[in-house]
């Protein structure tokens, strides 16, 4: 049992889901600031290494969606990636217009990210799945003296054991098989047999998973009785927000930080 939830803040943590999406491209340096600008607690992205071994936010498997390029960020040194737009493919408008293109906004490695944001929290996610990511990633953070002021995330199970063993005491969200054990565990009564050895601070979790309810009210409160803290994506409207700060979620991931910001100021809560 952990002494107290991590990063509480006696509210929900404005958690801004690659910076700020909604404003600017997004993991790029423009939409972080924007997101530390408006307010936000913390900065959630995810990590993939460059053919050079150089770590860089991004989460997708390849570029098509962010610069119409079908390559992965694996394939490309840091060198050719800083040549690929990050804003090439950025609307505000239904694609009438794309206001960042060939603005300059381009890839950013971890190391820039913390050296720039030195006060943020982040959410950090190991999407990369080469054996030797976990170990870089944890000397990233030692160099940097990172590790009071970062939760690791990752959803290949291999790879968030591999960080344990290395920094055990950096704290680390469940990986799926952890959530599936929580919830059965819960949904049968039997918690205590599905949990002999809690190695995680919190959850990140969708409301529902592949047609499974995952947060309600007693999941929950299952996790706070425990000290985990639970953290919600990716949330982009009111109501929905309303909803998870009514049921005492600890932290909500979201596309639209100032629209979260809002909705906590509306119930006294900023």
């Amino acid at each position: 049992m952990f002494e107290s939830k991590i990063f509480d803040i006696g509210r929900p943590l404005i958690m801004a889901h690659r910076g700020d999406p909604s404003s600017a491209p997004e993991n790029t340096l423009l939409a972080m600031q924007f997101a530390v600008d408006a307010g936000a607690d913390v900065l959630e992205t995810d990590l993939q290494l460059t053919a050079d071994k150089e770590f860089v936010l991004f989460h997708d498997e390849d570029l098509r969606r962010i610069a119409g390029m079908d390559v992965s960020v694996n394939d490309l040194t840091l060198e050719e990636l800083r040549e690929v737009d990050f804003g090439y493919n950025f609307t505000l408008d239904n694609g009438h217009s794309f206001p960042f293109r060939g603005q300059g906004h381009t890839a950013v490695t971890l190391r820039e990210a913390l050296e720039a944001f030195p006060n943020s929290r982040f959410s950090l996610d190991i999407r990369d799945l080469g054996s030797d990511a976990p170990q870089m990633f944890a000397s990233i953070l030692k160099e940097l003296e990172r590790e009071d002021s970062v939760i690791v995330a990752s959803f290949t199970p291999t790879q968030l054991e591999r960080f344990r063993k290395i920094m055990p005491s950096v704290p680390t969200y469940a990986h799926p098989k952890e959530v599936r054990n929580f919830v059965y565990g819960m949904k049968l009564r039997l918690l205590p047999l599905f949990l002999r050895n809690i190695r995680y601070r919190a959850f990140a979790v969708p409301i529902k998973w592949n047609g499974t309810t995952v947060v309600s009210p007693r999941f929950v409160s299952s996790a706070h009785r425990r000290n985990i803290a639970v953290h919600v994506w990716t949330i982009n409207d009111a109501p929905t927000m309303e909803w998870l700060i009514d049921l005492d979620v600890d932290g909500i991931f979201t596309d639209k930080p100032r629209l979260l910001i809002e909705t906590l100021s509306r119930r006294g809560l900023l």
